[in-house]
This record gives C-alpha cells, structure tokens and sequence, in this order.
C-alpha cells in the first residue's frame, strides 16, 4: 500500500519517517519530496508498506497525529488493480474520455467551434 503523508515536520528524514511508522511494521520504501532550491524537506513524503492491513493501521493510528501546528494527513493513494480490456476509454470518474487532459475536443466549448478570444493589446478595433 502506497501511502502519501502531509504536514510532517521540515526536519523528517528517511530514519525519522520509519520511526514514525515502526509500529505498523516495516517500510517497503519511503521518498520524502524536496523542496527544488534549498534541498530541504517539504514536509510531504509517500512511504509504502508491503501488507494492507498494517498500511490501513497506519493511516487510521497517524492520521491526525500532530507533530507540528498541523495534524498528519495520510491517504491511500495506491492505484486501483483493474483489467485494462474491462476499464479502456474511461476516467477515473466513469465518464468516456475524449481528448486529453482538457476533456473532449478542443475548440468546440460551449460558445461552438466559431468562437474566437477577444484580442489583447496592441490591436484596438482591428
């Protein structure tokens, strides 16, 4: 199970974290996210453990836990085991997908295909 933890304190590490989770057994693997220009913690990280059971443990025993000024957020964000035949051409919503990530064909929204943005700067009246 693919756990995905907020609010944890900026000075967590990787020892820090599997102390954190000891009691709902052992941590498979752990990423703590970095913050891009300083390299320090985030305070957001994604551990899995290999048993669901614990894992669920683990959500229901830390969720809450505060920390810091913020309680812990834990969510299952492992991904749902399907049959690609059975699920192909629709979201995770139910709904048949069309197009990429901006839904359904592009340039024909509510306004019809004709509708043209007004123009900006530089070309008053034109």
């Amino acid at each position: 199970m693919h756990i995905h933890v907020a609010n944890l304190p900026r000075e967590i590490d990787e020892k820090k974290l599997a102390d954190l989770f000891k009691p709902y057994g052992p941590l498979a693997s752990t990423r703590i996210d970095l913050d891009r220009v300083t390299g320090k913690p985030t305070g957001f990280a994604e551990v899995e453990i290999a048993d669901d059971e614990q894992g669920k443990k683990a959500i229901e025993g830390l969720h809450g836990t505060k920390l810091t000024d913020y309680p812990l957020s834990l969510k299952d964000i492992t991904e749902p085991k399907s049959d690609d035949k059975h699920h192909a051409g629709v979201s995770g919503h139910g709904k048949k997908t069309e197009g990429g990530a901006r839904g359904g064909a592009r340039g024909q929204g509510a306004r019809g295909p004709s509708f043209q943005a007004p123009r900006r700067g530089g070309q008053r009246g034109a």
